[in-house]
């Protein structure tokens, strides 16, 4: 099983959302509780505008229970560590340029710059 660490920032779905908080789960299939007054530095009436069950967020570890259960804060992540924690979530992957196909965009081409020439000249 994955070692979270307190203070560092992982990425989890949400699979159960209450008026108290959401449950969040991680790729290790952890578990943790993101309380509604660690979602946001702001008053929440409604959790369900912030929070969507089947979405991906980032939550920041703020304590570790016996059990292993995560205590866990979206509002605790500054804007430099959700800098740093998309730099290096980035994927970058090649795309082989053999199977992309161009061919909508080889259609509406040269429809689109005829009416730009056509909109010039108005």
């Amino acid at each position: 099983m994955k070692e979270y660490k307190i203070g560092e920032i992982y990425e989890g779905t949400i699979i159960n959302i209450r008026d108290f908080g959401a449950i969040m789960i991680f790729d290790d299939e952890r578990k943790g509780l993101l309380h509604i007054s660690e979602i946001a530095n702001v008053y929440i009436r409604n959790i369900h505008k912030y929070l969507k069950i089947g979405k991906t967020y980032q939550a920041k570890v703020i304590s570790i229970e016996e059990d292993g259960f995560l205590k866990l804060s979206m509002s605790k992540i500054t804007d430099e560590e959700k800098n740093i924690f998309r730099q290096n979530g980035i994927k970058k992957e090649k795309v082989d340029p053999e199977f992309v196909d161009y061919s909508a965009l080889k259609e509406k081409l040269p429809k689109w710059i005829q009416n730009e020439k056509e909109q010039k000249n108005d």
